[in-house]
Formats: C-alpha cells, structure tokens, sequence
C-alpha cells in the first residue's frame, strides 16, 4: 500500500510504497525486490527540493540509528546510522565523551544522512560532508545483484560524502568529532561589507544578514572558546539569552513577520526598517556551541533558496541583490554602473524590469560562509576560496508563493551567469542540468562512481535527471 508524505515546506506531496527497515538484511531484500522500480530513501523530509521525492519506493531509516564512538589514527569517530537525527547524535557525544561535531547547520531535526546527502553547512567551516571519514551503504553490483560496500578512501569517498541519494542507501557513517566547546557571539548592526570579512580572522564562525529597505547587515561576531564551567552570574545570563533566543528570536520575529505579510507590502518593509532596533546589540554572550549555531527554523513553516557565490565577488553580488530586491518590490533603485552594465550584457535588466512591483521580499538575507571542502558534488568542492552562501526564505504561505518563485528564478539565473552560483540541493533549486554541469567539474568523476554503487539507475529521480541530467 502506498503511503502519502509531505516534505517540511509543504510544497512537496508524493505517495509511495514506504517501508521502515530495521537491519541490513531488511534493506538488501528491498533493494532486491525492488530493482526494477526506482528508490529513494527518505530522511527528515527537511528539503524543499523534491529531492526525496520517489512514486515507487521510499525507504524511511529511523531504525538504524545506533551510534557508537570508536578511534581510528588518532582521531575519535562516531559511527552513526544513517536514520539517526543530529540532535540525537550530539546529545549522545556529549553524555559519552564530552565531544561534538565540527561544524553544525541551523537545525537539529534532520537525519544523518538527509544532512550529508544534502551538504548541510553553518558558518565558517566545512560542510558536514566534508567531515565524513567512512561510509557503508547499499548498492547493486555489476551484475545487478544488492550487495553492502565500505567506502573510506578516494574518489567513492568523496562522492558518498555529498551523494544527493545516488550512490546507494546509505547505512551508516563515520563522522569526525571534535572537543565540546562554547562560542561567543556578539550582535552589532553594520553597514560595511569590507570591515566585516575583515573580521573573520578573530571571529571565524559569524554569519551576518542583510536586512532588506534597511540595507544594514545584522553581524552575528562568533568565536569559538575552550569548554568551561561558568559561573552563577554566568549561568544566569546564559539561561537568559536562551530564553531571549525562543521566545523573541525564534517565536516572535517569525510571528511578527507572519503578521507583516497578512498586513501587506507597507507593513513589510516597515517592520524590517525596524528590525535591527528590536534585536539586543554589543553585549556579549557565551554558551555551548549547540545552543548559538542553532535556532528553532523549523517552528514555522517556509521555504528557502540558497546561492553560493565565491568570496572574491560576494560583493558585487550583494549589490545586484540589494537591486533587484528593489525592483522586485517597486522601491526606487539607483544601481552602481557596473551592475547596470553587466545586467544588459547578459540580457537579464529587461527580464527583471518585467517584475517591477510583483514581490516584496518580507526576510532578511542569511549569509554564511563555507570554505573549500574534499568532496565532488557538495557547494563548497573543486573551489580555491571560500564561498558565501545567501539564503532567501518566504514565509508566504504555499498558495501564494508564485512571486516568491519568480524572485528566486531570476535571482538564480543571474547569479548563475554573472558569478558562477551554486544552489543548494536540499531548498528551491530553479536552475537545470546545463548550470549544474558547468558549476561542478566533478560532475563526470561523481557520475562513474554512480554506476558502480547502481548500474541501472534504480536511485535516480525527475530530480536527478532535471539537475544532473541522463547519464
């Protein structure tokens, strides 16, 4: 019997045969009765491309979630089933070892492997791929047949380390882990983009947003410290940012928002002329790494596209950005020469002079930066620069996000052309396989390790033939 799922945007609704199994023999008797159909598995559901999405078969993995901590040449691993979530995988570390992951993404809810697949970042490092040291997953044999492969070396490694579901079911992984630590963050408004990539030498981990009509940057200043125990006065303060965080943070911004968009484009853009005023600014505050890189995105329903454009024209980017987030919403726009220029070289101004007044972007602009990492397909692969990635979320709801899409394919198309954008496989994903090809040059290498893990295709989707087109 098929089963009805629902991505977390909602904007994704399919319905399969499902099956939850629970050991390796359980998963070879699937892919054995099933190869001749296509299969996906399915994690969290956190994407809002429909890259889980699957009318055959969709092998849902919660079971296989044991977790088990283990050295290997000096380095402490956590061997992790693929259906374990990252909450569940650092409340472990931290009980058993006082360790955490490297690098953590804003949210806690996905799974292991809809994390990895998917190259889920934060900000300042590496993506989670590139901390994956082994992978065991199942796959079918040149023959045909379903068979289990270890993977900890080369080209198969750096595939599996961003696979997007292609090289097999996913069984477990081998993750590094590091020393639990606490980051400092400090809140300040900005308005110069210079001083503040200046500044990541002492702050490594910040991430800083564009506030639109403000045209101000909120700075998230992080640095990670040494664990330590703080004191009362300390606690104290750290319990109250915590609840600063949900309450106001996570919860009242976000149903402020809601309100604005029910209240129209003027009510949008007063409320984030206004925003920076309502956050705490210039005081510093310090806890668990955990409890600063994260935040509750999942407690409202929206959806998000994320461009990764590199380092050396972050800037110029930004400035198209500010741009067409004008026109878009009727505003008045007087945009640098250069901008002008490059937008009619390439044939894009007339196709956004078209949308004049059609979209009033009602968030903020999350940028976050990734550096080089040691995969194939992930965001941040075969670049010599960190890349910055800039997120543009709706919180309109599904009906009625036709606008927002409009935005979102433009502003792919443009970044596209102009700086060579990547997009993030998991979110709103407009741009097609001619993009894809000419972004990653590890495409061809990632492809023939997709043979060898699934010579007939069985994993492979609409999605993956639109993105990564016929192989």
């Amino acid at each position: 019997m098929k089963v009805r799922s629902r991505n977390f945007g909602g904007n994704e609704v399919w319905e399969a045969q499902r099956y939850q199994p629970a050991s390796e023999a359980e998963v070879l008797e699937i892919l054995d009765r099933h190869r001749h159909v296509r299969i996906r598995a399915a994690g969290s559901l956190h994407s809002w491309s429909d890259i889980a999405l699957c009318l055959d078969v969709s092998l849902d993995l919660r079971r296989l979630d044991t977790i088990r901590v283990h050295e290997r040449d000096g380095v402490t691993l956590a061997r992790v089933g693929a259906g374990c979530t990252l909450q569940a995988l650092l409340d472990r570390l931290q009980a058993t070892g006082a360790l955490t992951l490297p690098t953590l993404g804003v949210i806690k809810r996905q799974t292991i492997a809809g994390a990895i697949s998917t190259g889920t970042h934060g900000s300042g490092m590496q993506s989670l791929s590139h901390f994956v040291m082994g992978a065991r997953l199942a796959g079918y044999d040149a023959a045909g047949r379903p068979a289990i492969f270890d993977v900890s070396t080369g080209d198969e490694l750096r595939a599996v380390r961003c696979g997007l579901g292609c090289t097999g079911i996913l069984l477990s992984l081998d993750l590094a882990t590091v020393p639990r630590y606490r980051v400092q963050e400090t809140l300040e408004l900005d308005a110069s983009l210079d001083r503040i990539l200046g500044r990541y030498a002492e702050d490594p981990l910040t991430q800083f947003a564009l506030v639109p009509y403000a045209w101000k940057y909120l700075v998230f200043r992080r640095r990670p410290l040494r664990a330590a125990s703080p004191s009362f006065l300390e606690h104290a303060k750290v319990l109250f940012f915590r609840l600063y965080q949900l309450l106001w943070v996570d919860i009242g911004t976000h149903l402020g928002v809601k309100a604005a968009i029910a209240l129209g484009a003027a009510a949008v853009k007063a409320t984030l002329r206004l925003t920076p005023s309502l956050l705490i600014r210039g005081v510093r505050r310090v806890d668990e790494a955990e409890r600063v890189l994260t935040m509750g995105h999942d407690y409202f329903r929206h959806e998000e596209m994320e461009l990764f454009v590199p380092e050396s024209r972050l800037a110029e980017a930004l400035e198209v950005l500010r741009h067409a987030t004008e026109v878009f919403a009727g505003e008045p726009s007087a945009p640098a020469p250069r901008v002008t220029a490059a937008l009619q070289a390439h044939g894009l101004l007339e196709a956004l002079l078209l949308h004049r007044g059609t979209h009033t972007q009602h968030y903020p602009f999350s940028i976050r930066r990734l550096l080089p990492e040691d995969t194939l397909l992930s965001m941040g692969s075969s670049v010599d620069e960190p890349l910055y990635s800039i997120s543009v979320f709706t919180y309109a709801r599904r009906s009625r996000r036709e606008p927002y899409y409009a935005f979102c394919a433009w502003l792919a198309r443009c970044m596209s052309e102009l700086y060579g954008a990547r997009l993030h496989w998991g979110k709103h994903f407009p741009l097609g396989k001619q993009d894809v090809a000419l972004a990653y040059p590890g495409l061809e290498k990632f492809n023939h390790v997709c043979r060898a893990f699934d010579p007939h295709g069985v994993f492979r989707n609409g999605y993956i033939a639109r993105v990564l087109g016929p192989r």
